[in-house]
C-alpha cells in the first residue's frame, strides 16, 4: 500500500509540473498553447520517471537505460489513454474538461499507470 501511495503522489507531483510547464510557456513565453501542453507533458513525465525511481521504487535493480524505455512506453500509453478519454467523456458525455480530464487522469492512474510501473517499468528483482 505505501508504494501504490507514493506512485500516485509522484503522479501528483509529476502532474503538477505539467501544468505548471504549460502555462508558463503559454504566459510568460508566448508558446503556441499545443507546443507548450507537449512541453509541459514531457517534463511531467521525466519529472515522474526521477521521482519514481529515487522514492516510489529505489529498490529496483533494473538498469536505468532499461526503465526509461519501459517508462516511455508506458507514457505513451498513458498519454493516448488519458487523450482517448478526455476525448470520450467531452464529446459522447457532454462533460466539462476540467472535470473529464481529472477523473479520466485519476482512472487511469489508479487502473494504469501504477500496475505498469510496478510490473513492468520498475520490476522488483
Amino acid at each position: 500500500m505505501q508504494t501504490f501511495i507514493k506512485v500516485q503522489a509522484t503522479s501528483l507531483i509529476a502532474t503538477g509540473v505539467d501544468f505548471l510547464t504549460t502555462i508558463l510557456f503559454v504566459n510568460i513565453w508566448h508558446f503556441w498553447y499545443l507546443s507548450a501542453s507537449v512541453t509541459g507533458a514531457v517534463s511531467g513525465g521525466i519529472a515522474s520517471f526521477i521521482i519514481a525511481r529515487k522514492w516510489a521504487f529505489p529498490t529496483s535493480q533494473q538498469p536505468v537505460v532499461s526503465q526509461f524505455s519501459r517508462f516511455v512506453l508506458v507514457w505513451l500509453g498513458n498519454a493516448g489513454a488519458n487523450a482517448t478519454g478526455l476525448y470520450a467523456a467531452t464529446h459522447f458525455l457532454g462533460i466539462q474538461y476540467l472535470i473529464a480530464k481529472t477523473a479520466v487522469s485519476i482512472l487511469v492512474g489508479v487502473s494504469y499507470n501504477y500496475f505498469l510501473q510496478k510490473d513492468f517499468v520498475f520490476t522488483m528483482s
